[in-house]
């Protein structure tokens, strides 16, 4: 027994000895797979539903969101939001938190300080905050429910926002058909059931 479990505790260690670091892909920039930036920092760390890159547009007056499937890492979609300004990174990149409709959403500063939320077909979501800079925002989770935090640089307070989603999506109920219904009928002293289609006598018998 004893040189049995010796035997595949070599062959176990052997495997490990044998195993491999290998090189899956290479991205041209830097890529991210959690929602909130410096997860490391805050401490929270929410696996987002794709890696992802951001950056301005070729003409600083938009962004470009770039999303990859997590187990071949092609593109899943590229999302262009346009006409906001000199802006910085798409952040908390999510699906179904902020919005349960199963589309991937994310923040973004614009250019003249708005903090706003687009989904991945380009749409704005909503603008949270304006006129200002220096946002550290980030989701937790307390309680099971997600939270957002937004706080302002330099120590001058935090905003919290209750968030729609819990990451899942939402079952979405399909509209049952309308019941057909029967009624009886008196046709020359006798009792007819009498539905849309058929008509039956009194011990079911489908009269025509």
């Amino acid at each position: 027994m004893k040189k049995s479990i010796f035997i595949l505790t070599a062959l176990f260690a052997a495997t490990f000895a044998n195993a491999q670091i290998t090189l899956l892909h290479i991205f041209e920039s830097n890529v991210s797979v959690t929602v909130n930036p410096y997860a490391s920092i805050y401490g929270y760390n929410i696996e987002a539903p794709y890696f992802y890159e951001s950056d301005q547009d070729s003409n600083n007056e938009g962004l470009i969101l770039n999303l990859y499937e997590k187990d071949d890492f092609s593109l899943y979609k590229s999302v262009h939001i346009t006409n906001i300004g000199d802006c910085g990174f798409a952040e908390l990149v999510s699906r179904n938190i902020f919005t349960t409709d199963n589309k991937v959403c994310f923040t973004v500063t614009t250019g003249d300080g708005k903090l706003c939320i687009y989904n991945e077909d380009g749409q704005l979501v909503e603008t949270l905050l304006e006129g200002g800079y220096g946002y550290n925002s980030y989701i937790v989770s307390v309680d099971g429910k997600y939270l957002l935090i937004v706080s302002k640089s330099y120590g001058q307070g935090a905003r919290i926002y209750s968030l729609p989603g819990n990451g899942e999506a939402q079952d979405v109920e399909t509209p049952s058909a309308p019941r057909k219904s029967a009624r009886k009928v008196l046709k020359k002293d006798q009792v007819y059931i009498e539905s849309p289609d058929h008509i039956y006598d009194t011990q079911g018998k489908m009269v025509r």
